[in-house]
């Protein structure tokens, strides 16, 4: 286990973006971004500023209820105000409706976390799977 430096208000964020995912509350899971920031699901186009989240998260967490868990490894402070931070994830998706088994992931994923006022929020988020992608018939 990796000993994280202690960067004030980060594990709250951190906390609230979990708490959001595993509530299925996509304006909370938006509210953890800053306006201009980037999202970057895999296989998919970016989401750019706080609408274009939103409007994605929506569509995602009304298909899907998630069991989700992030793992920080690294931190590193660039100035006050920036912090990358690397680390993994683990995720289960339930098809909301009813019917199917939960769809189980784990990656990695980078966060770039800009400080607004006395508060963190995240300016730019990428992750992927480690898991193989299914073999693709000629």
């Amino acid at each position: 286990m990796t000993v994280l430096p202690r960067i004030e208000g980060l594990e709250r964020l951190r906390e609230r973006h979990v708490a959001a995912l595993n509530g299925g509350d996509p304006d909370a899971w938006a509210a953890c971004f800053a306006a201009d920031a980037v999202q970057m699901p895999p296989n998919m186009p970016a989401n750019v500023g706080i609408d274009g989240i939103r409007e994605w998260s929506r569509g995602f967490l009304a298909s899907f209820s998630a069991q989700f868990s992030l793992d920080p490894a690294e931190a590193l402070q660039a100035g006050a105000d920036w912090v990358i931070e690397r680390g993994a994830y683990e995720i289960a998706l339930t098809p909301n409706g009813g019917g199917g088994d939960p769809l189980r992931d784990h990656g990695k994923y980078i966060t770039v976390y800009q400080r607004e006022g006395d508060n963190w929020k995240m300016a730019r988020d990428i992750w992927n799977s480690d898991v193989a992608l299914p073999a693709q018939s000629p």
